[in-house]
């Protein structure tokens, strides 16, 4: 009777959270998706066909890029692997220019590859790339845009590297360094996982060179604590520009699981949170997804679209909770992965309610944040 007792007291408690999290009143970022002046960005490769926009030339580059203008998207990522390369920078020069030369803006991110992807070999001189970015930024003012490192503080699951994680191989070979050699007018957006390892380094150590934050997700299957992610690293970030990357297609990670892609409903879910909740949005490879499209095209003033978003997000937010409450899980698989990401779920609820708990000089107090901090890492 006893254990009956506390089951149903835990399922209440769960409940009364989530209720909570959805109807509290956002304290950061916080516009409506009506009038979304936020900037849509597409993280290559979009494409199974090589037709990517760094892959063309000429012409068929200048349509491809208003093609992806006209689509509604603002920002395009690519991995260049490394900066002396001299096809890689012939074909990096052709996209800036290209975007240079159009009416339309189109902004450009290089993604520079972290120990845990480029491997040993990997280009990691740091002050070669602030120097290389430097000159792009002179070359293309209005066309390039910036840089992120991916995973940044990810793990690394090679055994042929000599850092278990990105941030420490970050500290170790001086980006810090290169990092004071950097153009103002060339931003850095590091690469940062809700589930990623010394956040606070991050924090403490890299935010001063900052222009605004790529958040991530590895446990973008569930988006219960979503909302309550993107506000804490709001604060922990002191309210830099945060952009949310949105999976409409399976990862790696959850492919060599035998999961099935992410279902129309749940990414119609994370598209309403993350409108409402960050700074911008980055979709992942499979732009022509009908669930991306649809989006696009109805984001500036749908009344009934948003509606739709927003039913969806309740249904998928209460489909979670209850499975998580009820099983200690949050999919029937109940793979490792779903442990480790219910467990990082509890940890981010924890937070926040230590979080809304705080009144405003509380909030200012470093101590509070540190607090915070300990929370995640």
């Amino acid at each position: 009777m006893l254990q009956r007792t506390i089951i149903v007291f835990s399922i209440a408690i769960f409940f009364v959270i989530w209720i909570s999290i959805v109807n509290s009143p956002p304290e950061i970022h916080s516009t409506s998706i009506t009038g979304f002046e936020k900037p849509v960005g597409v993280w290559g490769p979009f494409s199974n066909n090589d037709h990517n926009l760094e892959q063309l030339k000429g012409v068929n580059q200048s349509r491809a890029i208003s093609d992806i203008i006209k689509q509604g998207f603002d920002e395009y990522y690519f991995v260049m692997s490394d900066f002396e390369d001299p096809k890689l920078i012939d074909s990096t020069e052709s996209l800036l220019q290209s975007a240079e030369n159009l009416d339309q803006g189109l902004k450009i991110i290089i993604v520079v590859l972290p120990p845990s992807e480029g491997g040993p070999h990997g280009n990691y001189d740091w002050k070669g790339w602030i120097e290389y970015f430097n000159s792009l930024k002179q070359k293309h003012p209005r066309s390039f845009e910036g840089f992120t490192i991916d995973d940044f503080n990810w793990i690394s699951t090679r055994n042929d590297t000599k850092f278990e994680n990105n941030i420490d191989f970050m500290e170790y070979s001086n980006l810090l360094d290169a990092l004071q050699h950097k153009s103002e007018e060339v931003k850095f957006f590091p690469t940062v996982y809700f589930e990623g390892k010394k956040t606070d380094v991050v924090v403490n150590e890299f935010l001063n060179y900052v222009g605004g934050i790529i958040a991530v997700s590895g446990c973008y299957y569930n988006v219960s604590a979503l909302e309550p992610q993107l506000h804490l690293f709001g604060e922990l970030f002191d309210n830099k520009p945060i952009k949310y990357v949105v999976y409409p297609t399976i990862t790696h990670n959850y492919t060599r699981q035998y999961y099935s892609p992410p279902s129309d409903r749940l990414v119609i879910s994370t598209l309403s949170i993350a409108s409402r909740t960050a700074d911008g949005i980055l979709v992942w490879h499979k732009i022509d997804s009908p669930v991306i499209q649809e989006y696009l095209k109805n984001i500036d003033n749908n009344k009934v679209y948003i509606s739709k978003m927003n039913r969806m997000k309740e249904i998928q937010i209460g489909e979670e909770v209850a499975g998580g409450a009820t099983n200690g899980r949050m999919h029937i698989n109940n793979t490792e992965t779903e442990k480790n990401c219910l467990e990082w779920y509890e940890k981010y609820l924890r937070a926040y309610n230590y979080w809304s708990s705080l009144d405003s000089s509380q909030k200012e107090d470093d101590t509070s944040k540190e607090k915070l901090l300990s929370f995640i890492n």
